[in-house]
């Protein structure tokens, strides 16, 4: 109790005085801000979009969207080597990237819980045409957003 009427004495002592230390640098004026909080983030997370888990979801609802069957993490990993080969193949990009593109797909997958049908046999065709778009917006913009 000693110790904060101390520092409420301290305090009552110091009220109305002018700072000690006083920093070097001028506090900007913001007054000349011409977009809300609102619109700086929404530009941001544009920006940087891939890194939201949500960035793939309606891609893949589209490609898996199969209501029964097996799950679509399932698919991936079995076609993982087959996809990362062709797709390094002509986009000749770093299989390390692909490979990580390839992990955070499955992850996804995986939380939404899609699945594919066992008999498609055009299933790969659409989903190394898919991943080989995101890896050439990744070469062309260093993102693997879409353009839009």
């Amino acid at each position: 109790m000693r110790k904060l009427e101390y520092i409420d004495e301290l305090m009552k002592s110091l009220a109305g005085k002018p700072s000690v230390h006083a920093p070097k640098y001028r506090v900007a004026d913001y007054n000349c801000l011409n977009i809300t909080l609102k619109t700086y983030y929404a530009r941001k997370r544009k920006l940087y979009a891939d890194a939201y888990p949500d960035f793939y979801d309606a891609d893949l609802r589209q490609l898996f969207s199969a209501p029964s069957g097996i799950k679509a993490s399932t698919y991936l990993r079995r076609s993982r080597r087959r996809l990362l080969n062709s797709v390094c193949q002509w986009t000749n990009e770093k299989k390390f990237r692909v490979n990580k593109l390839l992990s955070r797909l499955i992850e996804r997958c995986d939380e939404l819980k899609l699945h594919v049908l066992n008999d498609d046999p055009q299933q790969d065709f659409r989903v190394t045409a898919f991943i080989t778009t995101l890896v050439m917006n990744y070469l062309f913009t260093g993102k693997f957003k879409r353009t839009k």
